[in-house]
């Protein structure tokens, strides 16, 4: 308990009894028996427990995953996802005039985002910075079953 808040709170008490039109005490009642009388309401009233606010929220929001976006395909089957053949370097436009994002480890999976303006290019979100590069398509393995032709043409940002 905060002894602040105690002593605002008997000050506040004595003010409250001083100030009311109670009637006067009986002569019987001696000083000790008014201060008890006094201390067992302040006692009574610091004990009681009002409903605590719990900080911590009771229900754990769930998070919910969303499923990947559907590839587009050709006659109804639905694709494998690509997959790196081999250490692959992963540029931010087609090719080293351009800066190195990161290298892409043998047989990683990666989502096509879309073709390359330049033959031979695509463009792979980064399975560890989850960002664009371009990809050269001797390193990628595309599924036959995938349509690359509903993807979009890309150009490099500058």
């Amino acid at each position: 308990m905060n002894p602040r808040f105690l002593t605002i709170f008997i000050v506040t008490l004595a003010l409250l009894t001083a100030c009311t039109s109670a009637p006067a005490v009986p002569p019987t009642q001696s000083a000790d028996a008014i201060s008890t009388l006094a201390f067992q309401q302040v006692y009574i009233m610091l004990t009681q427990t009002a409903l605590a606010v719990s900080p911590t929220p009771s229900a754990t929001p769930t998070i919910k995953a969303t499923p990947p976006p559907k590839k587009p395909t050709s006659a109804g089957v639905t694709p494998k996802r690509s997959v790196t053949t081999a250490f692959a370097p992963c540029w931010k436009g087609p090719g080293p005039t351009y800066t190195l994002i990161s290298n892409i480890s043998p047989k990683k999976y990666v989502d096509l985002l879309g073709i390359g303006n330049v033959p031979g290019w695509y463009v792979v979100r980064n399975p560890y910075f989850h960002n664009p590069c371009w990809i050269e398509a001797i390193y990628l393995k595309i599924d036959p079953n995938m349509d690359t032709s509903k993807y979009p043409v890309m150009t490099p940002s500058p």
